[in-house]
């Protein structure tokens, strides 16, 4: 058997040690087979985690990955992207992307959605969800060095023989590239993803990690095949919420420490029946691609002006109470402005900035209904028995956890109706899955902070003396005089 484990971001990101782990398992499981281990050790000298191509970073990515690979007992071989993209490689990328005057979600070469993985990186790093600041020098960059991946990397399958690949998430522009060169040769690839703290993952083939569906079946199966009994499964489903709301962070950061307990704004009191909205981080359903399309509207921001006007109008007797996603403190692109201008444009209408310290969790309480564009709040409001409405995609879209509206007609209905709130068993299974679910790793772990990073009881990345001042002479060299040094 012929494995490729690629783990082509080793820095800043869990694959640094989730990808080793699942090296030294294949490695344990698969006496014989020829196992090769990718990393990008340089090869280029931007990605999603070093941006502004600092070449210290580039100088601890890879001494980081040789350290790890010190640990491994047994044969592998170690590769790394410039030993795959040849000459041609460079020249096909050139041809292809020199009368590309804009990278654009619709770019395709083969079956690799080249722009929007691209563009999925550039949003991440920049939260510019409408694309208007785009430096398309950056991005083409990035295009550029994701196409020669692609052809590289399917070149490498042929000629290895591959059987199987493991890649890690699979979304960004660069790992999206070797698991679509994996998929067009026909060869199955294993995107591995952290699934909680402690050491845990999960495993998609031939899919991405945010894969609604799949993810949801992943719930399911969890609940299904646990021993435990019923009522010990509601209540570890339940802990999750409880730890959540105390400011744990499990899986999603807690956003509780910015928050006063208990704190409203007096003005929603005012009589009125209360629907809060909570809106989610916009960028980020952008960046996941097409599957988180809104299907109802252009994007939130549409939802957000319909709903405002439609309330404030023809709803007197109702607060539309918008709580602005804390996770868009500090962003300064036009459609976080967008949002704010909605404030107090109607009597009824409030917004809630997301730096304020309203307690999202008291105005849940305060609700009659909530209105959720997919975010984990809509299970938390679930859980506190409110009635929820869907109103965009995400990890409880199939599941029955809200009111999800064919059309803009039964969404005016629900409003107005007095909606009984869903049963809370779906929550219940996503709670427990995001405290049970996942595959307990071998050599790979997490600290409670979740900053903590262990790869055989050693920290990843851990760097020598040598190492340490062989980066700061590289980061002062590039700092003053621009130069790039590497050693």
């Amino acid at each position: 058997m012929n494995i490729l484990i690629a783990s082509v971001f080793s820095i800043d990101s869990y694959s640094r040690g989730i990808m080793p782990d699942v090296l030294q398992d294949k490695i344990d499981c698969n006496p014989g087979a020829t196992i090769y281990y990718l990393s990008c050790s340089n090869t280029f000298d931007i990605c999603y985690f070093n941006i502004h191509k600092e070449p210290d970073v580039c100088f601890r990515c890879k001494a980081g990955v040789s350290n790890t690979l010190k640990l491994i007992a047994g044969e592998f071989h170690n590769i790394k992207l410039s030993d795959l993209i040849t000459d041609e490689d460079r020249r096909l990328a050139d041809e292809f992307l020199k009368n590309t005057t804009r990278i654009d979600f619709n770019l395709m070469y083969d079956n690799f959605e080249l722009g929007s993985a691209t563009l999925s990186t550039y949003i991440s790093r920049t939260r510019d969800r409408d694309l208007l600041y785009v430096e398309q020098d950056f991005v083409k960059e990035l295009a550029y060095n994701a196409l020669t991946i692609y052809l590289g990397v399917r070149r490498f399958l042929n000629e290895e023989n591959i059987d199987v690949v493991y890649n890690f998430n699979g979304r960004q522009d660069y790992v999206r590239a070797i698991l679509k060169a994996t998929i067009t040769n026909n060869i199955d690839c294993i995107n591995v993803e952290r699934a909680r703290l402690g050491g845990y993952v999960e495993t998609y083939k031939n899919i991405l990690p945010h894969n609604i569906l799949n993810k949801w079946e992943l719930v399911k199966d969890c609940w299904q095949n646990s021993s435990l009994s019923e009522q010990e499964k509601i209540k570890i489903g339940s802990e999750f919420f409880e730890r959540q709301r105390s400011g744990e962070s499990i899986i999603y950061p807690s956003y509780t420490g910015g928050m006063e307990k208990g704190a409203l704004p007096n003005n929603i009191l005012n009589g009125n029946k209360n629907i809060i909205l909570f809106n989610s981080s916009d960028d980020e359903f952008a960046a996941f691609g097409k599957e988180y399309d809104n299907p109802y509207f252009k994007d939130q921001i549409e939802a957000l002006q319909v709903l405002t006007d439609h309330i404030g109008k023809s709803l007197p007797s109702y607060n539309l109470v918008i709580r602005m996603h804390p996770n868009l403190k500090g962003v300064k692109h036009e459609f976080v402005s967008k949002i704010l201008r909605l404030n107090k444009l109607y009597p009824n209408v409030f917004v809630i900035a997301p730096e304020s310290p309203v307690d999202s969790y008291e105005l849940i309480g305060v609700a009659d209904k909530v209105i959720s564009f997919g975010s984990t709040t809509g299970l938390e409001a679930n859980f506190q028995g409110k009635p929820v409405i869907l109103l965009g995609k995400g990890l409880y879209y199939y599941s029955n956890v809200a009111y999800i509206p064919k059309d803009w007609s039964e969404t005016q209905q629900f409003l107005i109706t007095d909606l009984e709130a869903k049963s809370k068993l779906d929550t219940m299974k996503f709670g427990f899955y995001f405290l049970r679910g996942g595959k307990k790793t071998k050599y790979y772990f997490e600290d409670n902070s979740g900053d903590g990073i262990f790869f055989k009881n050693v920290r990843v990345h851990y760097y020598t003396y040598a190492q340490r001042f062989k980066s700061k002479l590289i980061q002062l060299a590039y700092k003053f005089f621009k130069l790039r040094i590497k050693l």
